[in-house]
């Protein structure tokens, strides 16, 4: 008689003639079927669609947001520029809003919406014109993604040679393009406040000056 199993009986001490090969196909096995079930597709397709009505919005109404902040830069800095010209010239400049701003010599257009575009220029005479003796310094194309920069008082601002701009007093309303019954149009507007000195502030869209 002898003890224990040899290699030919099995593995780890089990008789290889009480061993039962199973495989993924066995039938004492369940079968695990692949891909997506009815219910499951369903609530996917629910997620989805719930997280498209809430991103899409947001996502929009951040690019408006960055559209207006850009747009209120390049006009803040436009009027810091007409100030240094006027002072570094000894000359007047004028900033105004332009309807044909890609023209080879735009000039100023009649109009609240600077959305357009506007222009900075050397200011000798007539004033609040481009003539033939006057030096275009900037041009501002018009921006297809603003809903408007509206703007409350003077046509123009012209900084004179002492760096002040008499008549400036007002402010420009900046809108984004979405629909004004959205949530969030007053909240992305904002107010630049512009004074006779040519300084400039900041405010959100519904404050007054």
């Amino acid at each position: 008689m002898r003890c224990g199993f040899s290699a030919s009986d099995g593995v780890s001490g089990v008789p290889e003639r009480g061993r039962r090969s199973l495989s993924l196909n066995s039938p004492g096995l369940p079968r695990r079927e692949q891909g997506f079930n009815m219910m499951e597709l369903l609530v996917t397709v629910s997620i989805i669609s719930i997280l498209t009505v809430i991103g899409v919005p947001s996502f929009r109404n951040l690019m408006s947001s960055r559209a207006v902040q850009g747009q209120v830069e390049d006009l803040a800095s436009s009027i810091r520029l007409a100030r240094t010209e006027a002072l570094k010239r000894s000359v007047p400049v004028t900033i105004c809003r332009t309807a044909n701003p890609n023209d080879p010599t735009p000039g100023c257009a009649a109009g609240t919406d600077w959305s357009t575009g506007w222009i900075l220029f050397v200011d000798r005479a007539p004033r609040g014109v481009v003539g033939t003796n006057d030096t275009l310094i900037r041009v501002q194309q018009s921006y297809a993604n603003s809903g408007g920069i509206n703007r409350t008082g003077s046509a123009t601002i012209t900084f004179i040679p002492a760096g002040i701009a008499p008549g400036a007093d007002g402010n420009f309303l900046f809108r984004p393009k979405i629909p004004s019954t959205d949530s969030a149009y007053n909240k992305i507007s904002r107010r630049v406040c512009v004074n006779n000195s040519g300084a400039t502030r900041l405010l959100p869209g519904e404050t007054a000056c």
